[in-house]
């Protein structure tokens, strides 16, 4: 799944998910990234689950400064997603994935370019995407002239599970699964625990939610979110129907 060979020799970038598959590629392939190499760059669009915050600041910040990889945390200039989504009454969507462009690739794209990545020397970024969910290496749909996507973990044909195995075979707990705390794609088991354990969090995702400028015709699950209480069952809420095609969420 590589483009070719001589891109090993190119600038190198992981796209930084902080979820399992981008963990495993830093822990077992950091020298790709060590000693001026490479890039880590995570994309933080301001509205990650508590957990992914603080595993970056636990585990992995900490391996990248042992092995001299550089980190770079690079945001939208239109603030964090839910404050834009509160001020233009949007929620986000599977329909239209309009959030990950503007808030993960767009701020990725514009560093790259900051950094010297043009169309005669190309940057490369790893994306962490394993061989139960090949369909979502759609690289030649969102690469451009000066960023090509490449699939390490294509290429050593792992699992997720493999990936999960590794991180604690060396020594590290797995890390929570990435994505914004509201996403749209979240699992029922996702939104219980939300509900649980971050309350407030989940309060203000149901604000965002009826500040849509589309409530109730359009909420981000099959059921509003202020809808669930104490009695309620979360059985009526949609399992995860798809993933973000991208490479840049839930990796």
């Amino acid at each position: 799944m590589s483009n070719n060979q001589d891109s090993m020799s190119n600038p190198r970038i992981l796209s930084m998910g902080s979820g399992v598959q981008t963990t495993y590629i830093l822990f077992k392939y950091w020298e790709r990234y060590a000693n001026g190499k490479g890039v880590v760059i995570f994309a933080d669009v301001g509205d990650e689950k508590p957990e992914t915050y603080y595993y970056i600041e636990k585990y992995l910040k900490p391996f990248c400064e042992g092995k001299n990889i550089e980190w770079v945390t690079v945001k939208s200039k239109l603030g964090t997603l839910m404050n834009y989504c509160m001020k233009k009454k949007l929620i986000p969507t599977r329909s239209f994935r309009w959030c990950t462009h503007k808030f993960k690739i767009m701020p990725i794209r514009k560093e790259v370019r900051k950094r010297g990545a043009t169309a005669k020397n190309p940057f490369y970024q790893d994306i962490g995407i394993t061989t139960d969910e090949i369909h979502r290496a759609n690289g030649q749909k969102y690469d451009t002239l000066y960023l090509k996507s490449e699939y390490p973990l294509l290429d050593t044909k792992e699992s997720r599970q493999n990936c999960a195995d590794g991180i604690k075979a060396m020594g590290y707990p797995i890390p929570p699964k990435s994505g914004c705390y509201y996403c749209p794609y979240a699992k029922k088991k996702e939104m219980r625990k939300l509900h649980a354990e971050h309350r407030i969090l989940y309060d203000k995702a149901s604000i965002m939610e009826q500040n849509n400028g589309q409530y109730p015709k359009m909420t981000l699950f099959s059921v509003p979110l202020k809808n669930l209480n104490e009695n309620t069952s979360l059985d009526d809420f949609d399992d995860e129907l798809g993933e973000c095609d991208s490479g840049h969420c839930f990796v």
